[in-house]
């Protein structure tokens, strides 16, 4: 009796190995499958944002009474100074030219920028000004205030797609009343009607395009604006600083939910393709998380809810 229960022990442990190594392998198998799933689904978005990119270029009255000329703005710090020579490509070879860059920098860290890498950014078109220090609102609210072209605003950490800023201006001429976002996050609602908590919202959005009341702008992958498409107000630099100085998308949120103006988003999924060593200085980096809550806050209690 005792050989035969430890017969059978002996059977239920290599049956329990076996399974083991089968579910492993079965989870291997998910594993890879679910890989391949994702790699073929991000193959298929990028192939229909392409087709739509052709039909738009199609329509046979897209080219006709329509404005394709825009500022591209951006800022920079001079913790970032140095990847800015890797920024330049994507930029001064857009598929759709801007008719200008401006690259604002506060006046209190131009000192800071070598000599040699201005010269380098002026040969390849860049204009540089000296602007007030309002953090990242540096990269929009002086280059609306000089220009009544549209305005697309990048971050100095990413580098572009080449056809970025055709797809956004397409999106502008179909959807002029808008602002275009290249990505963006969902707003999402209480029962009550109250806006939750940033950390609540919906992240990333790809579920519709607008535009929308919900759609909020990530604005450093590039987006556009007109001084028509925000309230007078959001390019006083003071209140600015005053309410939102480390959360500039919440600034144009609120500013454009102000008159009524909603976000467009750009259809498909784009990656970020971030400049090797920029994330330790970002705003993340430094406490961005907690200041959305503040800000968020801060603008409810001035201008009331955004809907």
């Amino acid at each position: 009796m005792a050989y035969l229960k430890l017969a059978l022990l002996l059977l239920v442990f290599a049956a329990t190995i076996y399974l083991i190594r089968g579910n492993r392998a079965i989870g291997s198998k998910l594993t890879e499958n679910r890989r391949n799933l994702k790699a073929i689904s991000v193959q298929l978005q990028q192939t229909e944002d392409s087709l739509q990119l052709l039909n738009l270029l199609a329509l046979p009255d897209l080219g006709e009474n329509k404005n394709w000329k825009y500022v591209l703005s951006f800022t920079s710090f001079p913790a970032r100074f140095a990847s800015l020579l890797e920024l330049i490509p994507s930029i001064t070879n857009q598929t759709l030219p801007p008719k200008e860059i401006h690259l604002n920098i506060a006046k209190s860290e131009i000192s800071q920028l070598p000599k040699s890498l201005r010269n380098h950014l002026e040969v390849a078109g860049i204009k540089i000004f000296e602007v007030s220090d309002i953090g990242p609102g540096k990269k929009l609210i002086p280059t609306l205030n000089r220009t009544d072209l549209p305005v697309i605003v990048i971050d100095d950490d990413l580098i572009i797609d080449p056809d970025l800023t055709l797809k956004i201006m397409i999106q502008h001429n179909l959807y002029p009343n808008s602002i275009i976002a290249s990505r963006a996050h969902h707003v999402t609602i209480e029962k009550n009607g109250n806006i939750k908590t940033f950390a609540q919202w919906e992240k990333q959005w790809s579920q519709s395009n607008g535009p929308e009341v919900e759609m909020f702008a990530t604005s450093g992958a590039g987006t556009l604006f007109t001084k028509e498409l925000l309230h007078p107000e959001a390019l006083d630099e003071d209140l600015y600083a005053e309410l939102s100085f480390h959360t500039d998308d919440l600034w144009w949120y609120f500013q454009a939910r102000r008159i009524g103006v909603n976000v467009r988003r750009v259809p498909g999924v784009r990656p970020l393709n971030f400049i090797p060593d920029t994330q330790e200085q970002g705003l993340w980096r430094t406490g961005n998380q907690e200041r959305n809550e503040t800000t968020l806050i801060r603008l409810l209690d001035k201008f009331g809810k955004p809907f």
